[in-house]
């Protein structure tokens, strides 16, 4: 960072994930605090550390932008005040839109599991106020090149948690119709769900059928409202003295930790236990 930096109250980091580490800490040293978008870096063990670093110096916020979301908020809310009894089961969906160039794929973005899972990971166990004790997962390749690279464009995770919820995380690359990212979580009274969003909502009814516009393109349009939430929450976390980040480093490493967990139970091939020691 050049120049004068003390008129400076916090940055925005929107870099690879590999460049936070040296980001973050040299914005601890000039006293800066920072925002980044999920994850803070690439291994518990580092998210834990730069943690450490920016402790009682600077807020190091970190973005699960779901938290942010309106509908996706409200689901929590509706599960955390009884309305659906206790959690039983929940099944989530994250189909990707449009499919990512190939290069990204092959060339440090294509690992499904951390670039796709922490979203809803941490979503799920905010939602529930759970922990995932064990996860299975598995993925594949719908082509030869990235099956070569052992690059997996499709993915399932199932997770089990504390309490005996069980939910299911399945992610894809390539959802040709849309920006598709819905969840339902099941109770035993009742359950919940977040729907896709439309480019718009008129609907279409004639002899022919029902007809409604596509889903919204990608992540910028169905998350546009979470994002402007999240930089929101960050001024007001600089600005005002009652208005704390919400996300602690213990949710991000545990999210970290979740998808390790999955990682490693797909090269196994088994159920992986996830320890938070």
């Amino acid at each position: 960072m050049g120049g004068d930096s003390r008129k400076l109250q916090g940055v925005i980091v929107s870099t690879p994930t590999h460049t936070h580490s040296s980001i973050i800490t040299e914005s601890t040293n000039h006293g800066i605090s920072v925002f980044t978008e999920k994850p803070v870096d690439e291994t518990a063990e580092q998210i834990r550390k730069l943690f450490d670093v920016a402790s009682n110096k600077i807020d190091l916020c970190c973005g699960f932008q779901r938290r942010f979301d309106p509908s996706y908020a409200a689901a929590a809310e509706t599960i955390q005040s009884g309305s659906i009894g206790a959690p039983v089961s929940a099944n989530i969906i994250f189909a990707d839109h449009p499919v990512p160039p190939k290069e990204f794929l092959l060339y440090g973005g294509g690992n499904i599991i951390m670039d796709l899972a922490p979203h809803d990971v941490d979503f799920i166990m905010c939602a529930l106020q759970d922990e995932v004790i064990s996860v299975y997962a598995t993925g594949s390749s719908s082509t030869s090149e990235l099956e070569a690279a052992g690059i997996h464009d499709n993915a399932t995770m199932m997770m089990k948690f504390s309490k005996g919820t069980i939910a299911t995380l399945y992610m894809s690359r390539s959802a040709a119709y849309g920006y598709d990212q819905r969840c339902e979580i099941f109770g035993e009274t009742g359950k919940v769900a977040v729907e896709n969003q439309h480019d718009n909502s008129t609907v279409l009814a004639n002899s022919d059928g029902i007809r409604q516009s596509v889903l919204q393109h990608s992540f910028p349009q169905r998350f546009q409202q979470a994002f402007a939430n999240e930089l929101d929450a960050f001024a007001d976390t600089l600005l005002l003295d009652n208005k704390p980040w919400p996300i602690t480093a213990s949710d991000c490493i545990r999210v970290q930790k979740v998808a390790d967990a999955a990682r490693l139970s797909i090269e196994l091939d088994q159920p992986v236990s996830v320890t938070y020691e």
